[in-house]
């Protein structure tokens, strides 16, 4: 499977973790220590406005502005979703179109696909944090999870200090999604 569909696939997944959180779930706890379930999806409505202007050629600072114009990510509930699905589908769109240049992000200027994997590594990863908080056991989708574990270990290599914790040791055996979460510092449930 190509990158892009990976990502619409890793997309789907956090998607559907989003729809099926409750109103006495967005203060929840999540795997990520420093988010609760509404910080969650408010960081990932954040990062996909991004996505937009950054493909798009723009600077760090000119795509802040642009996101800027957005408005502050509103509260949680049925508001938050609805900001997540319209940043969602506009990253979706960016995402569809030309991967050949480069785009700036906070680490420096990086091939737009090496952006796009660790979208999908983000998503992916995230999707697993909210289920876990509203409703484990996560299913994550076997598609994206095969075609992004491959990379986990140069995505965290070359990811600033800090932005994941420490890998947890798993059994050998254990399920892919299982050793893919571990890497990023989160302990599976198995």
């Amino acid at each position: 499977m190509d990158l892009t569909g990976t990502f619409l696939i890793a997309q789907s997944a956090f998607s559907e973790q989003v729809h099926a959180v409750r109103d006495g779930q967005w203060r929840l706890a999540t795997p990520d220590t420093e988010w609760s379930v509404s910080d969650l999806v408010r960081h990932l409505v954040d990062e996909h406005r991004w996505a937009g202007p950054l493909l798009a050629g723009q600077s760090m600072d000119a795509a802040a502005a642009a996101v800027a114009e957005l408005g502050p990510v509103g509260p949680d509930g049925a508001a938050l979703v609805l900001e997540w699905d319209q940043a969602a589908a506009a990253s979706a769109q960016a995402f569809g179109g030309s991967l050949d240049g480069t785009v700036e992000i906070t680490r420096g200027t990086v091939p737009a696909v090496e952006y796009l994997e660790e979208m999908i590594l983000d998503l992916v990863v995230h999707a697993w944090d909210l289920g876990t908080a509203i409703n484990p056991p996560v299913r994550l989708p076997d598609e994206a999870v095969s075609a992004v574990y491959p990379l986990v270990r140069a995505i965290v290599d070359r990811t600033p200090r800090g932005m994941f914790a420490p890998p947890v040791t798993v059994r050998a055996d254990a399920p892919l999604a299982d050793r893919l979460v571990a890497l990023t510092g989160r302990q599976p449930a198995g």
